[in-house]
């Protein structure tokens, strides 16, 4: 009965002798549901490729794991023991850090800057010889410190690169326990360096930090085996939040353990936020375009109505009558969604393989799109709802008109 009621249905809408109204409207309905159902994909997608682009450029910078002390400024190896967090599982490697703001000066041009020391293995475990606009990703120059900057830096301070061994960046910062009101110039404490490499990951980066060799930070700010954070780098099977956790209890409550995505949360809960926001917004449209169905089937069985006298007199059931026009407002709904989704794949997959969509003069050369098995199933679920809704409702309002009173679908 249920194949029968599928037979009548399939040619209920497409007629094979006329292309009658209720043919046009049920193709008009099917395109509808395709294109609103692809352009979620392709939009879900495009969110999901900005995040796995922030993702990215994030991991030039911070290191997949970050402990910092919580009450005082810096530790010391006695507070937390690189090696002995380097031995634990899952970790591939990582350093001490020393992060502090600074006075950079270049000729007669100044501004405050974030200067970030590093030990070596930054340099191997963030690809950022990627990212050089100028210059080469190098801390040393002829053996001696030097400073990779961003290009907002660069551009604040007017520095040319290739001067700087004559002409080096000044960079000046506050001694500890001097006094700025009491003499200004004795409180500084100065050291020059020269700029080996301009670099462009994000905004943020950009146009606030200089990254220089962990022992030269460690000199200008008179550190003596004192730091900043551990920063530690993981294997890519090792879950970040899992260890994040095994390290936060050997660390103690004296330390803030952060993830990469929870030193950046507030960009990621924006990017998340914004995606969901259009997610309910495209599904508003997606119900308005499924009273497309609605008016099909009011059409369809107002139509019919001969037919279901027909039907009744054969025998047919009441549910029979509905599972036919239930089926043929599903069919449009399937086949439409169906399109709509295998289209917009193939955009999403045209757009990975060729570049669909170019970005002029952005931080990458096409529009980052990413397919995403978890949207694509709450775009069916969403669309399959909707798909429900639009054939039930004329189904159960209008077919009692022409029969007893019918049992639900």
């Amino acid at each position: 009965m249920i194949r029968v009621s599928r037979f009548i249905a399939l040619r209920y809408i497409i007629s094979r002798k006329s292309l009658g109204i209720i043919t046009i409207m049920s193709i008009i309905c099917m395109v509808v549901v395709a294109v609103v159902s692809m352009a979620m994909v392709v939009v879900m997608s495009a969110f999901n490729g900005i995040e796995a682009l922030i993702d990215e450029r994030f991991s030039y910078f911070d290191a997949d794991i970050s402990i910092s002390p919580l009450n005082n400024k810096v530790l010391t190896p006695s507070d937390l023991n690189l090696d002995t967090l380097l031995s634990m599982p899952g970790v591939s490697s990582g350093g001490y850090t020393i992060e502090e703001y600074v006075l950079a000066e270049y000729e007669s041009n100044q501004r405050i800057a974030i200067m970030k020391g590093v030990q070596p293995v930054f340099l191997e475990e963030a690809p950022l010889d990627s990212m050089i606009l100028d210059g080469e990703a190098s801390l040393y120059l002829a053996g001696y410190p030097s400073a990779l900057i961003g290009i907002g830096v660069k551009y604040d301070l007017n520095l040319r690169l290739f001067e700087q061994q004559f002409n080096p960046l000044r960079l000046s910062a506050i001694q500890r326990g001097k006094k700025l009101s009491a003499n200004p110039e004795q409180a500084f404490n100065r050291r020059n360096i020269p700029v080996t490499g301009v670099f462009s990951i994000n905004m943020d980066f950009d146009s606030d930090y200089i990254i220089v060799p962990l022992e030269f930070a460690a000199e200008l700010l008179k550190y003596n085996q004192e730091f900043s954070a551990v920063e530690l780098y993981l294997h890519p099977d090792t879950d970040a939040e899992d260890f994040r956790e095994r390290v936060a209890q050997f660390a103690g409550p004296q330390f803030e353990v952060k993830t990469r995505l929870q030193k950046n949360e507030l960009i990621y809960k924006t990017n998340k936020s914004e995606k969901w926001a259009t997610f309910v917004i495209m599904g508003f449209i997606m119900l308005i375009a499924t009273f497309n169905i609605i008016a099909a089937l009011t059409l369809l069985i107002n139509e019919k109505r001969r037919d279901i006298r027909v039907l009744y007199s054969l025998g047919a059931t009441t549910n029979t009558i509905r599972r036919i026009f239930f089926a043929a407002g599903a069919l449009i709904n399937a086949v439409g969604a169906t399109a709509g989704l295998l289209f917009g794949l193939l955009l999403v997959y045209i757009q990975q393989k060729w570049g669909l969509i170019r970005l002029e003069g952005g931080l990458v050369e096409y529009y980052p799109v990413e397919i995403n098995f978890t949207d694509l199933m709450a775009i069916f679920l969403l669309v399959v709802v909707c798909g429900l809704l639009s054939s039930i409702v004329p189904v159960q309002i209008f077919t009692r008109k022409y029969g007893s009173p019918m049992a639900t679908v």
